[in-house]
């Protein structure tokens, strides 16, 4: 589930739909939480599918680190990426807010971060932009989104959270308190061998 201070808006020809901020969201604040509207597709789910949904899985979804195909059900799925994203999420079913955001801006991810199959063409247009977004990338960028993840989470208890009832709020309280205890978003990285599996279901498909 997305914040609902979000809105599915058309940002331009080249890129697409994409989602924007519709009020002021502090810095700390969950952007999105895994709900149970949400689907999440084992490889051998999508295998079933067949290969003519395949183009939808391929836009649509990311990849968890347990191989699994997330589907959101609401306008998450339109998130656009950014090389600077504004939301990042760590080793557990959520994103935070790593920075104030104003209204109208651009709610953001780091595309890097969902496992990607094949490497992408960057056309975000940060002064940061790496030119290419890539899974190659992961465990590089790890270390940076951690440290904005722990600065982050220590205003999560101060500001509000709509989406509280969709996590554990005793644990993101406790993580508030002691940021250097939240899970590290190496937790959602695909690993080698389950990427292989990803693979070789595609070629079935």
């Amino acid at each position: 589930m997305l914040h609902p201070a979000t809105q599915l808006t058309w940002i331009s020809d080249a890129v697409g739909y994409g989602v924007r901020a519709t009020a002021r969201i502090p810095m700390g604040t969950i952007l999105w939480a895994l709900d149970p509207l949400d689907r999440v597709f084992s490889p051998a789910a999508v295998q079933r599918l067949g290969e003519g949904l395949w183009p939808v899985l391929e836009t649509y979804t990311y990849i968890n680190g347990s191989g699994g195909r997330v589907l959101c059900w609401d306008h998450g799925r339109f998130m656009n990426h950014s090389c600077e994203p504004v939301s990042l999420s760590p080793g557990v079913e959520f994103e935070l807010a790593v920075r104030d955001i104003e209204v109208g801006d651009d709610v953001t991810c780091d595309y890097s971060s969902l496992n990607l199959e094949e490497d992408l063409d960057c056309r975000c247009g940060s002064p940061a932009c790496r030119g290419k977004i890539s899974s190659a990338e992961f465990v590089n960028l790890v270390p940076v989104w951690d440290r904005q993840l722990r600065d982050a989470v220590v205003h999560a208890t101060k500001v509000e959270q709509p989406l509280l009832p969709w996590i554990d709020g005793e644990a993101l309280a406790g993580w508030s308190a002691r940021p250097s205890e939240l899970p590290s978003a190496l937790g959602h990285q695909f690993l080698p061998d389950a990427a292989r599996i990803s693979r070789d279901m595609r070629r079935v498909c």
